[in-house]
């Protein structure tokens, strides 16, 4: 990194999953890797909802939270910094249009800390790494769940984190219904809102009273379900917090993307072993509740590699980045 080795953390909290107490490891490795660090969360709304639940608000003594107009308050925290470099964690790429709100001139880049959707608005700030492969960027805190914990519901279920959006939670509903007409006893959870749209499908499917939605999960909340489910159904239809994923791997739940969105992440669970075979969405779903050995497998590779998710690994790799020839690069226009 070019210029003062003290840095501006922005914690952004724009992916589901995300949460304010996501700024302590991170700041943490940042410190690990030799900076000084100021941190701030950024709370942006998004169309009237938070991503994350209120609960997850407090990072700790320490950490400033920008909520009350954060852009504004953003812009100002950043004049008043001694850093000489600002850190943007978050998922959208180039830390999406709520990066533009930076000062001109300050040198910033984006550290990509989760998954954006295709289509994604693209902020002005260069990538701290263009070769990090889903969740690179992410790491298991200490809040990570080691061993499965009580169950919030009664009987199997699957999660959906998020809500998804149209074509995929036809593919979603449809393969689920196409599983469990055999009589097998799985509901299907979703980390949202009732959506009328979603429902009425579930109901033209036959399986409207099979799905429950129970709002945003906060963190131990999350951790509990992660931890309970059979599965878990990601797409790429909203951002999703790469530290998310690996909890859900640590806890032993396997990861099932779905729909096109969530071809990044697809990929890299099948470059990592951690995907099963089977012919479409539906035959894959199965397997899981069919405890098939592939499916047990993929998830005993998932808990091993959540483990290399931590601190020190995370603290390395932000090393080496910001060593990198144009770490400290000023911000596009």
């Amino acid at each position: 990194m070019n210029g003062s080795s003290r840095v501006l953390l922005v914690e952004h909290l724009d992916a589901v999953g995300s949460a304010a107490v996501d700024a302590r490891p991170h700041a943490a490795a940042l410190r690990a890797a030799g900076l000084a660090v100021e941190a701030v969360v950024l709370e942006v709304d998004r169309g009237g909802e938070l991503l994350f639940d209120s609960a997850d608000r407090a990072a700790g003594p320490g950490f400033d939270r920008l909520a009350h107009d954060p852009l504004s308050a953003l812009a100002a925290r950043v004049r008043a910094s001694r850093a000489g470099l600002v850190v943007w964690a978050g998922a959208q790429p180039g830390g999406g249009a709520a990066a533009r709100a930076l000062p001109a001139g300050m040198p910033a880049v984006w550290w990509p800390t989760g998954h954006a959707p295709a289509g994604a608005t693209h902020g002005p700030l260069p990538a701290l790494a263009h070769d990090w492969a889903p969740c690179d960027g992410s790491v298991i805190a200490a809040d990570a769940p080691a061993r499965r914990r009580l169950s919030l519901w009664d009987g199997p279920f699957a999660l959906l984190p998020a809500l998804p959006a149209a074509r995929a939670a036809a593919e979603i509903i449809a393969a689920f219904a196409q599983v469990v007409d055999g009589g097998d006893e799985v509901d299907l959870v979703v980390f949202a809102q009732p959506d009328g749209a979603f429902e009425a499908r579930a109901r033209e499917a036959g399986v409207g009273q099979r799905v429950h939605f129970v709002g945003r999960a906060p963190r131990e909340a999350e951790i509990a379900w992660l931890g309970t489910a059979v599965v878990a159904l990601v797409g790429g239809d909203s951002p999703l917090s790469g530290g998310m994923l690996l909890r859900a791997l640590a806890a032993g739940c396997p990861l099932l993307p779905v729909g096109a969105a969530a071809a990044p992440v697809a990929d890299w669970l099948e470059r990592s072993g951690l995907a099963w075979p089977g012919s479409g969405l539906a035959d894959r779903l199965a397997a899981v509740l069919d405890r098939e050995p592939a499916v047990s497998a993929a998830r005993d590779r998932g808990r091993s590699l959540a483990g290399a998710y931590g601190p020190a690994a995370l603290a390395a790799k932000l090393a080496a980045a910001l060593r990198a020839p144009g770490a400290g690069a000023r911000r596009a226009a």
